[in-house]
């Protein structure tokens, strides 16, 4: 079985190396195809694909992220439209990779999540920390990752200031309620199918409000209870997620909200926390779900 993993990073990059690690202890080809060299094609009204120096995989792992870009968006959906199998196909990743679509699909299927505006000026941002009770607030761009793009603002100067330079018109930005760092627990639960292969919970540095593994934040292994983990397993699959992972914040009153689910999520702070092959899970996960498309 060729495994395709699209990529704009190389094997190098921790989760590419894992992948094509494991995929060979499992007896299959992992290749990395990079979104520059597909070449998407529609002749006579025929969905056809072609990849620079390599076959089409069997399966595919999109894995670029919330950044992934318009020209990437289109060349999931041509691989999906050619017939080739997907792990996470083109609608799911096109909800995950915007923060407020997301909220949106999980509120509305009774999912808790933060507070949260949509604002695309000065005078809608004003009018968010009103809703919110007031400052501080937290800013996000809609297609931020790894902590990135995410603000803490304790006041109108610091909103103005954001609102005039890291705004985009045309992408908007989410105004968000803060929860202090004190009291509460923050858990990325890495979904696989129907279940979590693994969990951590992220401390932050004691400067930071943010909790990413990515800004230097610590993670320790937890065993999720059945409470959690299925909060984690349905927010995936209300966006159509096969492999996400669920990030959860747990106030000081106890009720979890999940804050975030992403399509392409980093391993290598789980694996290193919990001592788990998270690679192997996901190898398995795809060997299971192209042998049951092939029996059908």
């Amino acid at each position: 079985m060729i495994i395709g993993i699209l990529s704009v990073r190389d094997e190098g990059y921790h989760p590419n190396r894992r992948l094509i690690e494991a995929a060979s202890k499992s007896g299959h080809s992992g290749r990395l195809i990079h979104t520059r060299d597909c070449l998407s094609e529609i002749d006579h009204s025929r969905q056809a694909l072609k990849i620079e120096g390599s076959t089409g995989p069997d399966v595919l792992l999109p894995r670029i992220g919330a950044t992934i870009n318009d020209y990437a968006l289109g060349v999931v959906r041509h691989f999906e439209l050619s017939g080739v199998t997907l792990v996470n196909g083109f609608h799911a990743i096109l909800l995950a990779r915007n923060k407020f679509l997301t909220l949106q699909t999980l509120a509305c299927n009774g999912i808790n999540v933060p507070d949260t505006y949509l604002v695309v000026n000065l005078q809608g941002f004003e009018g968010a920390v009103k809703g919110l009770g007031g400052y501080p607030v937290v800013a996000k761009m809609p297609n931020s990752r790894q902590g990135s793009g995410v603000v803490l603002v304790d006041s109108p100067v610091t909103a103005e200031f954001i609102m005039h330079n890291l705004q985009g018109n045309s992408r908007g930005l989410l105004v968000q309620e803060y929860i202090a760092p004190r009291g509460r627990r923050e858990i990325r639960a890495f979904v696989i199918g129907d279940m979590v292969a693994g969990a951590m919970e992220l401390i932050p540095n004691p400067d930071d409000f943010r909790s990413n593994i990515h800004l230097a934040g610590q993670g320790k292994a937890v065993t999720l209870d059945r409470k959690l983990s299925d909060l984690a397993i349905r927010s995936a699959k209300v966006l159509g997620l096969e492999i996400a992972g669920t990030d959860i914040i747990v106030g000081e009153d106890g009720a979890p909200k999940v804050i975030e689910v992403n399509y392409s999520p980093g391993f290598r702070g789980l694996e290193k926390a919990t001592g788990l092959d998270i690679a192997s899970e996901i190898v398995g996960y795809v060997e299971d779900k192209l042998r049951g498309k092939l029996c059908t």
